[in-house]
């Protein structure tokens, strides 16, 4: 008899495995981040509403199935404007979200209260004011919000995040001025056809067992007196246990990017909802994205989207679409 093999559950690339610090996902690099090109925001946040498929011809000329009708798998995420109201300076264009900060401002209306640290509240100052302020700094990257009072999460605080532009640092400064306490749409940023990273934060499981955790096999009852754990944590020699060792901990609530969604619709038709709403979420109300394949996190959790910085050569080529 041969000697039964299974590869080791748990990829080495998700480690640490720890709670996210917070529920609003955020970016550290983008692929448009150049100084000559056209001033635009570089990401785009929305919630997610979840799965569907949609019925579309598959144009790839090399697939098996190549001219037939295919039913795609697809992630719905809602998209509702973005609002502007306020921006931040930073020295360095290499630095951003909250390291070498230069100075914020914000402007307050009914939906938006914050507080800054070190501070209690915001200064209410001119944005002519605040503006005279950049020959101190290097970059600039927007402040705004998304109302999710608007969705149907249930959630009425609207969620405060940064927002990066690509462009020169004195043409991001104009377009401050030009959309400052106006809204920024889902086209206005990604076009159709276009490849897409999602992130988000997954579900959260608590605390939990290495059975659960990373999948390995439970022991026979007369193995030991105990079942659901790991049979050996290494040898004597050298004398630790080694991170590569199955072990109890955070399950879920972690960071993570899926790659390369291609987008195939953006729009705002009601028809995309089913019957009585979408389960566990409800009606979609406003713009939508539909993304091939899946993205991560649960139902009516936040997202943010930008464009794909490691294409696949594997392209999905589809027309015709079909929403069931």
């Amino acid at each position: 008899m041969p000697r039964k093999y299974k590869p080791r559950a748990g990829s080495m690339a998700f480690y640490p495995r720890v709670r996210a610090k917070s529920i609003v996902p955020k970016y550290k690099y983008f692929l448009n981040q150049d100084s000559k090109g056209e001033v635009k925001p570089l990401c785009f946040f929305g919630v997610k509403v979840g799965m569907s498929q949609v019925l579309a011809k598959n144009a790839h000329k090399n697939s098996s199935s190549y001219g037939q009708e295919i039913a795609v798998p697809v992630s719905i995420i809602e998209t509702p404007d973005l609002k502007i109201i306020g921006a931040r300076f930073y020295k360095d264009n290499d630095v951003v979200f909250g390291k070498s900060t230069v100075d914020e401002f914000i402007s307050f209306d009914n939906l938006v209260s914050r507080k800054i640290k070190g501070k209690k509240s915001t200064k209410k100052i001119e944005l002519d004011k605040f503006i005279e302020g950049k020959d101190k700094a290097s970059n600039l990257t927007l402040i705004a919000y998304l109302d999710e009072s608007k969705t149907s999460t249930g959630q009425k605080k609207p969620i405060i995040f940064e927002v990066p532009l690509s462009g020169t640092y004195q043409a991001k400064i104009d377009y401050l001025k030009e959309n400052f306490l106006k809204t920024i749409s889902f086209k206005d940023v990604f076009k159709i056809d276009t490849y897409l990273d999602v992130k988000s934060v997954t579900k959260g499981h608590g605390f939990t067992g290495p059975v659960k955790r990373f999948g390995i096999k439970i022991l026979r009852p007369k193995a030991q007196q105990i079942q659901r754990h790991v049979g050996s944590i290494g040898p004597w020699n050298p004398s630790t246990v080694m991170y590569t060792v199955p072990r109890a901990g955070q399950h879920g609530f972690h960071n993570r990017t899926t790659f390369n969604k291609k987008l195939l619709i953006v729009s705002n038709d009601p028809k995309i909802n089913p019957k009585g709403g979408f389960t566990n979420y409800g009606l979609v109300k406003n713009n939508y994205a539909v993304v091939s394949g899946s993205v991560p996190g649960s139902i009516k959790r936040v997202v943010v989207i930008r464009d794909a910085i490691r294409p696949n050569k594997s392209k999905t080529e589809l027309t015709d679409i079909k929403i069931i």
